[in-house]
């Protein structure tokens, strides 16, 4: 499948235009950090986000008492996020998740959000181990579902208008032998399951307590594999 040309091995430029222009509408959809704060386990409390482009997700786990930072390789996004979240600037970092400066075991989680759609499966691997390498804990990659063929086909008549929707799909057993190179006991989550469905209704009616959703992801496990828009994929890096 051809990447999407936004390509985040090629440089920067490309990215700091598309976040000057969307940087603050995607400030709009918190469902990923109820995701991520519903999985967390009682004593993960150093977290990272990398590719956080937005910073919405971190920001949220921090006003939740989690201790978040965040990461990004496009400038543009850094600024911005400093500029919007002012609070937490220090602890927002300019860097690439392909080699970054942090210290092995540095968080005890690490995640992204539609970060690993933009890449190769050797580039994952590489991205795979970085990550893994920073992570004490557990490390969580969510993608995009390719289970879910309205999906994928909404994705196919945008991108040829747009180049952010030209981005990878994956099933399940592609993700989790992807996270499997580095992980022990890989989890694979269906998140995003839409207005009318389970813990996307109850955020939507307003109701965000981690216990609860965490509840409605685990119990309905794989059963809206083909509804759900993305895979949360969890694993221990070993």
């Amino acid at each position: 499948m051809q990447l999407c040309n936004l390509d985040p091995t090629s440089g920067s430029d490309d990215w700091d235009q598309k976040w000057s222009e969307i940087f603050d509408h995607y400030q709009n959809d918190l469902r990923h950090a109820y995701y991520i704060h519903a999985m967390l386990e009682g004593d993960e409390r150093h977290v990272l986000e990398i590719a956080a482009g937005s910073f919405r997700d971190m920001a949220e786990l921090r006003r939740r008492g989690i201790n978040c930072e965040g990461m990004d390789f496009s400038q543009e996004a850094v600024v911005r996020a400093r500029g919007w979240f002012p609070e937490f600037a220090n602890i927002i970092h300019h860097m690439s998740a392909f080699a970054t400066s942090f210290a092995d075991n540095a968080f005890q989680v690490t995640y992204h959000n539609g970060f690993w759609v933009l890449f190769s499966d050797a580039q994952i691997k590489e991205l795979a181990k970085e990550q893994a390498r920073i992570s004490r804990g557990r490390m969580i990659a969510t993608v995009h579902n390719a289970h879910n063929k309205q999906f994928v086909d909404y994705f196919d008549r945008k991108k040829s208008d747009d180049p952010l929707y030209d981005i990878r799909f994956f099933e399940l057993e592609e993700i989790s032998g992807l996270m499997g190179e580095v992980c022990s006991n890989v989890m694979v989550v269906p998140v995003g399951k839409g207005k009318q469905h389970h813990e996307d209704l109850l955020i939507r009616n307003g109701i965000t307590d981690p216990g609860i959703l965490r509840a409605s992801l685990v119990d309905s496990g794989l059963q809206y594999l083909e509804s759900s828009e993305r895979l949360m994929c969890i694993g221990k890096p070993r």
